[in-house]
């Protein structure tokens, strides 16, 4: 009788549906983690994005101006609501609605060789490079930050270079 039902096989077939269930539970919970994390690395490639799209467009205020402008203190904000090309940090709220610490750091440079002396920010006279063959170049540094401090993650970092001779 013992043995007769040992080879029984009523009740396997509930036994079977739970480990199914069980294996299809845990492939379900593997799909959405899956979803949600493409789903937070999206927004963060999105707010990314938005930050370096306020970076351009104040490199590109930069551009804008003649030379002597750049790094010049006395330069007021613009109307259109971008800021002059000089040493400063603020906030401004993105197209996205949040809000972004913004840095501008303007400094002397030399593209080939160490600049003697240490470098200034501008409008000081430039310094002398070390070698003959270059001359100082003005660097503009923006970065752009989450949050309204210096203390938010930084998204994006953008420079570039001016040089007299091209105005």
């Amino acid at each position: 009788m013992l043995h007769d039902r040992l080879q029984d096989e009523d009740g396997f077939q509930l036994v079977e549906l739970l480990i199914a269930m069980t294996i299809l539970a845990i492939g379900i919970m593997a799909i959405m983690a899956g979803f949600s994390s493409g789903m937070l690395a999206l927004a963060r490639a999105s707010h990314t994005s938005t930050g370096a799209a306020i970076a351009d467009r104040q490199m590109e205020a930069c551009r804008g101006l003649e030379y002597a402008q750049i790094g010049d203190s006395a330069v007021t904000d613009m109307a259109d609501g971008r800021w002059a090309c000089k040493t400063r940090a603020l906030t401004r709220i993105g197209p996205d609605g949040r809000t972004y610490w913004i840095t501008t750091a303007v400094t002397w440079t030399c593209p080939i060789g160490a600049a003697s002396p240490p470098s200034t920010s501008p409008p000081s006279p430039a310094p002398t490079c070390g070698t003959g063959d270059s001359r100082a170049v003005k660097l503009v540094t923006i970065s752009v930050r989450d949050g309204s401090d210096a203390t938010g993650k930084l998204l994006v970092t953008e420079s570039s270079t001016f040089d007299e001779a091209t105005g």
